[in-house]
């Protein structure tokens, strides 16, 4: 096997493994929130519904939208220094666009922390 082959299929295979990751990884602590919320209804026979809901309830602070709309931006910036440090004159131009992507999901997500209403965490 090539170069040529074993390049593209380990990026894309990269791309897989780490979404993959991810969802595991949420589905972990979902399961050993419920385990949780599990023994403490057979040790106690209840459980306060405001103790469930503060657990369920992902906590999604006030400013986490800014915070990925920041992180976005500034890997589409460096998208943009990328195109600029190689040396090929026609680089630039793909690499813009490549960044424009993340870079207009950023700004969209600060428009949402700046428009949209929040509700407070409990």
């Amino acid at each position: 096997m090539g170069v040529e082959i074993v390049v593209p299929v380990a990026l894309f295979a990269s791309v897989v493994v780490v979404f993959f990751a991810a969802y595991f990884f949420s589905y972990q602590k979902r399961r050993i929130v419920y385990d949780a919320i599990k023994v403490a209804i057979e040790k106690t026979g209840q459980v306060d519904a405001a103790l469930v809901e503060a657990i369920i309830r992902d906590k999604i602070g006030p400013y986490a939208d800014l915070r990925k709309g920041v992180i976005l931006i500034a890997v589409a910036i460096g998208f943009i220094i990328f195109g600029f440090s190689i040396d090929d004159e026609d680089a630039l131009r793909p690499m813009i666009g490549i960044a424009s992507f993340p870079g207009l999901i950023g700004i969209s997500y600060i428009a949402f922390h700046f428009l949209a209403p929040r509700e407070p965490i409990v």
